[in-house]
């Protein structure tokens, strides 16, 4: 009995472990580009200046930066 649960678990183990790394790749081509991330951080730091929120401004500055380094 104790050999048969463990198939069983095993074989759903693995299904996940299928499902699991479908959803990842998935993911990963859903996710928006250095580039993209930039354009739109852009026009937030455009609000922020407008705003003169320059807190939040100078942390988009930095963000957008960063992204820029990994490029």
């Amino acid at each position: 009995m104790q050999k048969i649960v463990d198939l069983i678990v095993e074989e759903l183990f693995k299904r996940f472990d299928a499902e699991a790394k479908a959803m990842n790749e998935e993911f990963i081509h859903e996710l928006p580009s250095n580039e993209e991330q930039i354009k739109e951080l852009n026009l937030l730091l455009k609000y922020y200046e407008k705003t003169e929120d320059y807190k939040r401004a100078a942390n988009v500055f930095a963000t957008i930066k960063r992204l820029k380094e990994n490029i």
